[in-house]
């Protein structure tokens, strides 16, 4: 198994390319989100789901990170109940190196 594509955190359609380097992810690229104008929160939350369930299902030694996901409820955020879905990412870099740098996951 190889570090996982562009394709495979960001979506199908979502591409990384020119000069500078941009990341682009199309709407289509995360099928959770059903609405045309989502919030950037939303997008936020679809990248990390569509993410989890990549690293869910590819979880082999060459794969540098874990993903896990806990959903409790009822919990009560700012006065009303609510469901809360807490992912948690654990990133693996060079046991020498104790900061974390994205360069080395």
């Amino acid at each position: 198994m190889t570090q996982p594509a562009i394709t495979d955190l960001f979506g199908a359609t979502a591409t990384f390319s020119g000069t500078p380097k941009i990341l682009e992810i199309p709407l289509t690229s995360l099928p959770a989100l059903t609405g045309a104008n989502p919030t950037a929160l939303e997008i936020y939350a679809a990248i990390i789901s569509f993410a989890h369930a990549w690293f869910s299902t590819n979880a082999d030694q060459s794969v540098l990170v874990d993903s896990n996901l806990t959903i409790s409820s009822p919990i009560t955020k700012n006065g009303i109940p609510r469901t809360q879905f807490q992912f948690a990412e654990r990133f693996y870099g060079p046991y020498t190196a104790p900061i974390f740098d994205p360069n080395t996951v």
